[in-house]
C-alpha cells in the first residue's frame, strides 16, 4: 500500500473526521476521502464506521491500523538507529507534563530511550495543565502532556486518550469492592484532595464534584502527586486520580482505583502536545511518536 494512504488512513483514525485529518495534512478533504474509498474498495472491507458523531474503525479498520503502527514506528526506530550508528542521533528535548505523568510514565519512556540513544540529553519539569499549555506555545519546551482542552493554532495536538477520573484506595477499605461511587458514598470517609483541582483545564467542572470538596473530610491536601501516593498507600485517605501515576499499584494490587458516578469526570481525557509553527529537532519528534505509541496503552 502506497505510504500517504497509509498515513490518511492513521490520520482519520486519530482525528476522527476526514475533515479533520485533511487540515491537519493540508490536503483537501476529498483526496483524503478518495483514498479511504480506494483503500476499502482493494479491501474488499469496510475500514471506519461512518457515524453522525464522525469516523470510527472497524474491527478491520482496527487490525489494519494496528499493522500500519507497528510498520510505522519499526521504520522510525531503525532510521534513528542507523543514524545513531552515524553518531547523527544527538540533541536536546524540553518535556513539560502534568505531574502524574513524571511519577511512571514519563520515566519509563526516557529511560528506554535514552538507552538507544546517549547522545541525546533532555529537560523535564512539572507544570499545571494550563501552563503545559502556554510553555509550548511559547517556545519554552518541545513535548506537553495535559488533560485535554482548548488549543490554539501554534499548537498541535498528538494523541489524546480517555483518563477519567476516579477513586484510589486501599484493597481492604470499605468501599473498595464497590464498581461505582457516588460523592455521596465518599462523605464518611477521609479523603486525600489535590491541592490543585486537577480537572479544572479541559472538563467542564462537575457541579456535584466542586460540592464534595468543600463538604468533604479532607485529612489532607497536597499539590504533589507522588505524596498523595503515599499517604494512600498508608491507607490515610481516598485520592482522586487518573490511572496514570499508579499504573503499578493497580497492576499488583497495592490499590484500587473505582469509577465516580460523573459523567464529566469519566469523559476526562489527557492529550500530547507539540508546536505548530515549528519544527522539533530529530531526536524530539522520535521521542513524541515513541510517548505517542505508549499513551494508547495507559
Amino acid at each position: 500500500m502506497h505510504a500517504i494512504t497509509l498515513r490518511y488512513l492513521t490520520e482519520v483514525a486519530r482525528r476522527g473526521s476526514v475533515r479533520s485529518a485533511a487540515q491537519t495534512l493540508n490536503v483537501a478533504a476529498s483526496a483524503v476521502n478518495r483514498q479511504i474509498l480506494k483503500l476499502e474498495d482493494e479491501l474488499g472491507v469496510k475500514l471506519f464506521d461512518r457515524l453522525p458523531s464522525g469516523m470510527r474503525p472497524t474491527p478491520a479498520g482496527e487490525i489494519l491500523l494496528r499493522h500500519v503502527r507497528d510498520t510505522m514506528l519499526g521504520f522510525e526506530r531503525s532510521v534513528a538507529e542507523i543514524e545513531g550508528l552515524s553518531g547523527l542521533l544527538s540533541g536536546h528535548v524540553r518535556i513539560v507534563a502534568l505531574d502524574s505523568f513524571l511519577i511512571d510514565f514519563l520515566p519509563e519512556c526516557i529511560a528506554t530511550f535514552a538507552e538507544r540513544y546517549p547522545a541525546v540529553t533532555f529537560s523535564v519539569s512539572a507544570a499545571s495543565s494550563r501552563n503545559v499549555v502556554q510553555q509550548i506555545q511559547d517556545g519554552d519546551a518541545d513535548i506537553g502532556l495535559t488533560f485535554d482542552g482548548p488549543t490554539s493554532s501554534a499548537l498541535r495536538r498528538v494523541a489524546s486518550v480517555l483518563a477519567p477520573i476516579g477513586a484510589l484506595m486501599m484493597p481492604d477499605h470499605p468501599l473498595a469492592r464497590r464498581t461505582l461511587l457516588s460523592f455521596d458514598d465518599l462523605l464518611p470517609y477521609s479523603s486525600l484532595l489535590f491541592a490543585r483541582d486537577n480537572v479544572s483545564y479541559g472538563t467542564a467542572v462537575d457541579e456535584s464534584y466542586t460540592a464534595f470538596r468543600e463538604t468533604a473530610r479532607a485529612r489532607f491536601k497536597s499539590s504533589s502527586i507522588a505524596f498523595s501516593k503515599r499517604m494512600i498507600l498508608a491507607g490515610l485517605g481516598i485520592g482522586f486520580f487518573t490511572r496514570i501515576a499508579f499504573h503499578s499499584e493497580l497492576q499488583d494490587g497495592r490499590l484500587r482505583w473505582i469509577p465516580l458516578d460523573s459523567h464529566r469526570l469519566s469523559q476526562t481525557r489527557v492529550m500530547i502536545l507539540a508546536p505548530n509553527n515549528r519544527t522539533l529537532p530529530p531526536a524530539g519528534d522520535l521521542l513524541l511518536r515513541a510517548l505517542e505509541q505508549r499513551l494508547q496503552t495507559v
